[in-house]
């Protein structure tokens, strides 16, 4: 009787386990989709990776010194609607991520890693979190914090 029943747990476990792990390769498509959306210039492929909500949020430092929060998809679209108005794509960014933490507790998902982004001024780097949520079956993102090394940016383009 106790084989049976061991038989069913680790069948179970198994199942468990690869629904986190595509829950988890859904979840870095996603996060992947949003920014290389943006750096695409395809308005329709990032705004697809966020949940259309009041009470989305997205946080940076800028360049500059300065730090930016945004409270709102209509604010963030409205903030971010000048990267879209033209598709001309001024510089090809190569994304890099590594060093994903995901932890997901039922419909939410909370994720650390760190970006580099790779275009003709040099390296960029960051320490990226998300946080996602699933509706309607599908992740979206619902926060966003990057955290970007400026020490030493710009010091390429001033470079002969």
């Amino acid at each position: 009787m106790k084989t049976p029943i061991l038989v069913i747990v680790l069948l179970l476990s198994s199942l468990v386990r690869g629904f986190a792990q595509s829950d988890n390769e859904a979840i870095k498509r996603v996060l992947r989709s949003e920014t290389e959306g943006f750096f695409k210039r395809d308005k329709a492929e990032w705004s697809n990776a966020w949940a259309h909500t009041s009470y989305i949020h997205f946080a940076a430092n800028l360049y500059g010194g300065d730090f930016m929060l945004i409270k709102g998809w209509d604010k963030l679209e409205k903030q971010f609607a000048s990267q879209f108005k033209s598709s001309k794509v001024s510089d090809k960014v190569t994304v890099q991520t590594a060093d994903y933490t995901i932890h997901q507790n039922g419909n939410m998902a909370f994720v650390a890693y760190d970006q580099t982004l790779v275009d003709s001024h040099g390296k960029t780097t960051s320490k990226e979190s998300r946080t996602l949520e699933k509706l309607n079956g599908q992740w979206k993102i619902i926060n966003v914090t990057a955290l970007t090394n400026l020490k030493n940016f710009g010091l390429a383009q001033k470079t002969p």
